[in-house]
């Protein structure tokens, strides 16, 4: 019943094992609650099997409380000596590119403009203006509002952060992970400006920026009669981070930015 009610909401993976685990020793004591009636009342059989049951669910629901609650490994975990006597392999290394956060651009979707050629795609550097940055804001908060942006590292837990930190010499790991791809982005060439729009669709798009450098040229060097290009993806990166402090992870907040990449093909 939990499981069912808890699927209504949009609930981080780690948080939904917290509330398993303590729902997991309240349903524990009640065992103990029920060995305890049935040796009262002479059923020995029944009462020690309930008692037995009852202390090995209590073991494991500790280990949860150590995995899900601290950053500590328990001394008297045995669950690796017992994955290895059941030959259940372990769940491969969390790494920054598996785990699907870090700050890099995601590339493996799909972007509304269509697919290029990976060889005629390269990135682009981006201007904005004051008023830009806050069309920046303003897209952001319409695609955490339709559950297109979700600062929640992933589900992962400090601990599982702390492994993706230690694989990639402690690169800073996003809340949003490598990037978010918007769902809507266009470009328009206006006088000798190259103006950038983004948003949820086309009826609600917003100016976010304008193209300063293609590669390593200014746009403004680029013969564009000989040189055609194309915006290939618009991609949101920045926003709440985690990296090591003195103790434990500290999380920073940086500005929401947004990455560029540009198809071209020369005529």
């Amino acid at each position: 019943m939990v499981n069912h009610y808890l699927g209504y909401f949009n609930i981080s993976p780690t948080l939904k094992s917290r509330i398993y685990t303590v729902l997991g020793i309240l349903g524990d004591f009640y065992l103990f609650y029920i060995a305890s009636r049935f040796l009262a009342n002479g059923y020995l059989s029944r009462g020690i099997l309930f008692m037995l049951v009852a202390i090995v669910l209590l073991y494991f629901a500790i280990c949860n409380l150590f995995y899900y609650f601290t950053k500590r490994q328990p001394k008297f975990d045995l669950t690796p000596k017992i994955a290895k006597a059941l030959h259940i392999s372990n769940k491969p290394k969390i790494t920054q590119a598996n785990s699907g956060m870090g700050g890099s651009v995601v590339t493996n979707n799909i972007p509304a403009n269509g697919m290029f050629d990976d060889r005629h795609v390269i990135p682009a550097k981006v201007t904005c203006t004051p008023m830009q940055e806050e069309n920046i804001k303003q897209v952001v908060g319409i695609l955490k509002a339709q559950g297109l942006l979700r600062e929640d590292y992933g589900g992962n837990s400090d601990r599982q952060l702390a492994e993706i930190l230690k694989s990639t010499n402690d690169k800073p790991v996003f809340a949003i992970g490598k990037g978010v791809l918007l769902p809507y982005f266009d470009m328009e060439r206006i006088d000798n400006r190259y103006v950038v729009y983004a948003g949820l669709n086309k009826a609600e798009r917003l100016p976010v920026g304008e193209v300063s450098r293609i590669g390593l040229q200014s746009i403004k060097s680029i013969d564009k009669e000989q040189v055609k290009f194309f915006l290939a993806s618009v991609t949101i990166v920045g926003g709440p981070y985690k990296e090591f402090g003195r103790s434990a992870l500290m999380e920073h907040q940086k500005d929401y930015e947004i990455a560029i990449k540009v198809a071209y093909s020369k005529q």
